[in-house]
């Protein structure tokens, strides 16, 4: 293992050289107990994976993290969780950028810098206790030095968009977990609120006609607003849709 960033007090960091993914373990330590907090670092994953089981390329030098959480909430208060973490993303993706760079959230879970993915959320959850989640897992990517370059949506690193070179993945994850908490807070004691407002204050075609690709059919549309759980509310025409899963895509132009 490897020597361990301090992170606040909220939080337990458990870090490792490599292992298959972040995510994986922090599921593991659910299932033995593990307290909200618990925070699991690994500099390279074998088995990195982004959602609906795409895999997570996770070459040494990005940052791979996951944060247990034990929310005592119903699961689509849980899920809000998303909007909580993207918003820190962002903070810490722009701290570590020159002043002025474009940096935006793109749903439902993406942190884009210049319109290209520069991180990635990912929230898995089990358990119910009673109808609360017992636990939910918020894994997060951030390319600093590397990036795919054969990926579906255009990606970049942070280093590529001008970071300086002192900007570690060490420092990231202390800035990240930091940022987290100050997101954390807000939401358990505000609301959800304060934090979609933040979110849509840095949202990503918002207004602007998108595709939305679902499993089974690609809409077209405007994107509206969130509505008030964090789903996308998509305009089209005289009719407003409700998407609570899916890619998508801004039109050009």
């Amino acid at each position: 293992m490897t020597a361990k960033p301090i992170l606040p007090e909220h939080f337990q960091l458990l870090s490792f050289d490599e292992i298959d993914s972040t995510n994986e373990e922090a599921k593991r330590q659910a299932a033995v107990g593990a307290p909200d907090g618990t925070v699991v670092w690994a500099k390279r994953q074998s088995a990195g994976k982004g959602r609906r089981s795409r895999a997570w390329v996770s070459e040494e030098g990005n940052l791979y993290c996951s944060l247990l959480v034990r929310p005592d909430v119903l699961p689509p208060e849980a899920m809000q969780m998303s909007f909580v973490a993207a918003n820190a993303v962002a903070e810490t993706v722009a701290a570590s950028l020159p002043r002025g760079t474009f940096v935006t959230c793109k749903w439902p879970n993406d942190v884009l810098v210049e319109g290209k993915k520069t991180a990635g959320i990912l929230l898995e959850s089990g358990g119910l206790t009673g109808k609360k989640l017992d636990w939910l897992v918020v894994g997060t990517g951030i390319n600093l030095n590397s990036f795919p370059e054969d990926a579906a949506f255009p990606a970049t690193s942070l280093h590529r968009e001008g970071a300086a070179k002192d900007v570690t993945v060490e420092g990231l994850l202390v800035s990240y977990y930091r940022r987290f908490l100050a997101s954390l807070v807000t939401w358990r004691n505000i609301g959800f609120a304060a934090t979609r407002r933040a979110w849509l204050e840095r949202a990503y075609g918002l207004g602007k006609p998108l595709t939305v690709r679902l499993d089974k059919e690609n809409l077209e549309g405007v994107f509206e607003t969130l509505d008030e759980d964090g789903a996308l509310i998509l305009r089209q025409g005289e009719v407003f849709r409700r998407i609570t899963t899916g890619d998508v895509f801004p039109h050009e132009g």
